[in-house]
């Protein structure tokens, strides 16, 4: 838990200051995606009224659209297996698009592919680091079963 509050203030910080690519949108999706739990969207809403905050943007602005995102990707979670590297690619992929269209992105494409390969980098790094996690696993992959 301190280690995904760490990530997230981490991602806050980073694409408040430094660099315009939507990683805390890449932590959200991936997050949502790994554990399927519906408390992401508290963690989205929270992380988006702080980040408008940090960038000077109508306040809920970015909270809404991390709620949309989030409420379509559990939408899809029915029809199709969510928890694979190709969805996690095409969801980043195109949340940061629609991201960067909405709020004004320089070199929008280059700049979705580059958190979609951010996203495909830590969702392997999350399953990973949930593997070696001594107790009950808490990510449950739907081809491991």
């Amino acid at each position: 838990m301190i280690f995904l509050v760490l990530l997230f203030v981490i991602s806050l910080v980073l694409q408040g200051s430094v660099t315009t690519i939507p990683l805390v949108l890449v932590l959200l999706l991936n997050l949502a995606i790994a554990t399927k739990k519906t408390s992401v969207f508290l963690i989205a809403f929270l992380c988006g009224v702080v980040l408008d905050i940090m960038l000077s943007n109508p306040l809920g602005q970015s909270s809404i659209f991390y709620l949309l995102i989030l409420a379509t990707v559990f939408l899809y979670e029915r029809k199709f297996d969510v928890q694979t590297f190709p969805f996690v690619f095409i969801s980043s992929f195109s949340g940061s698009l629609i991201y960067l269209i909405l709020f004004d992105g320089r070199f929008i494409l280059i700049q979705s592919l580059a958190s979609a390969l951010i996203g495909i980098i830590f969702f392997f790094l999350l399953i990973q680091a949930d593997r070696f996690h001594i107790r009950k696993k808490s990510i449950s992959l739907e081809y491991e079963k």
